[in-house]
């Protein structure tokens, strides 16, 4: 963000400095347009590798489009509603490695997908401004845009990359509930260029600040084993707990869990999945269910507290619509 600030403040100042009302531009000036958008769109959590959100992840890239419709208010200022539809996913394993960095996310398996669906309304400021009709508007021009979004997201999981989604909210995965409808405030920066005296077409990507670590169904601790059914090894439990399963299929993880979280003999890395009262978990057959250290017992360390952020980076095509002609009259 620190990055992007300066470009942000210089924009609103330019666009908002006697520009915001519309003294001096007359109702005849004024406009509207329609269009559609289709982008990509990418996501940066507990679940993405991305070292920022200005860089997230592209592995999961996923489509995403929409329809807006843009009333010109002021020589640079519009206001825009658009609503929109996409998906969003990541993946521990397939997106970790095995660097110091990324071996918490790579022990922790999790993935996820989940559909955005998404109404917002924002203020789009342009760099130049036109005092004039459409048809007197600048070739290109680049351009802000801020407001707020209402989303509804549904994060769904499957158990070590069986192929069978589960939702995670009904699930309770960290032992608390999360709304899976949510606000986010919407940040972009594009430039539109004039293809014809009626046709834009726009580029931009666009940031989508929650207010939610849940995008990816992790944003806590590991919750108390024996509620979520460790014992009889139900789903719930497969889903919120998913550290064996990657020591049992990736040698190479199962190596550096030995020699890293034990004392370097196969199976050392793992300890007993306990009770609350301390006691260990003992499954239907009579066996302690166990897990890696430091991964799956209640306290554990299962995702970060920060909200998550989501990513549309695409194209606009929009239509002019013409205003209404008055013709002269005649005595």
């Amino acid at each position: 963000m620190k990055k992007i600030l300066p470009f942000i403040v210089v924009f609103l100042l330019v666009g908002l400095s006697g520009q915001i009302n519309a003294q001096g531009f007359p109702k005849k000036n004024r406009y509207t347009s329609i269009g559609v958008n289709i982008n990509a769109m990418n996501y940066v959590g507990d679940e993405d590798p991305g070292p920022s959100f200005i860089s997230p992840g592209l592995k999961f890239t996923r489509p995403n489009i929409g329809i807006e419709y843009i009333y010109r208010f002021a020589p640079r200022v519009s206001f825009r509603g658009n609503i929109s539809d996409g998906e969003i996913g990541g993946s521990d394993q397939k997106n970790a490695d095995y660097s110091e960095k990324n071996i918490f996310r790579k022990i922790r398996n999790e993935d996820f997908k989940s559909n955005i669906f998404e109404a917002k309304a924002d203020v789009i400021i342009d760099l130049f401004e036109n005092r004039g009709k459409y048809t007197k508007r600048p070739d290109y021009t680049p351009y802000i845009a801020v407001g707020l979004a209402y989303f509804h997201m549904n994060p769904k999981g499957q158990i070590n990359n069986a192929g069978q989604w589960y939702a995670l909210e009904p699930q309770k995965l960290e032992g608390q509930s999360f709304s899976l409808n949510q606000i986010a405030i919407p940040l972009a920066l594009g430039f539109r260029y004039k293809l014809s005296k009626q046709w834009d077409l726009s580029f931009e990507i666009g940031w989508r600040k929650t207010f939610t670590g849940y995008l990816d169904g992790v944003s806590s601790k590991y919750y108390d084993p024996s509620a979520l059914g460790a014992a009889t090894n139900s789903t719930t439990y497969q889903l919120a707990n998913q550290t064996l399963a990657a020591y049992n299929s990736d040698p190479t993880l199962k190596s550096f869990i030995d020699s890293h979280y034990g004392n370097g003999q196969a199976g050392s890395g793992l300890v007993p999945v306990l009770n609350p009262n301390g006691t260990p978990v003992v499954n239907g057959n009579g066996q302690t269910v166990m897990t890696v250290r430091g991964f799956g017992n209640s306290g554990d360390q299962r995702g970060t507290p920060r909200t998550d952020v989501y990513i549309l980076t695409g194209f606009h095509l929009t239509y002019i619509i013409p205003g209404r002609i008055i013709c002269p009259k005649f005595r």
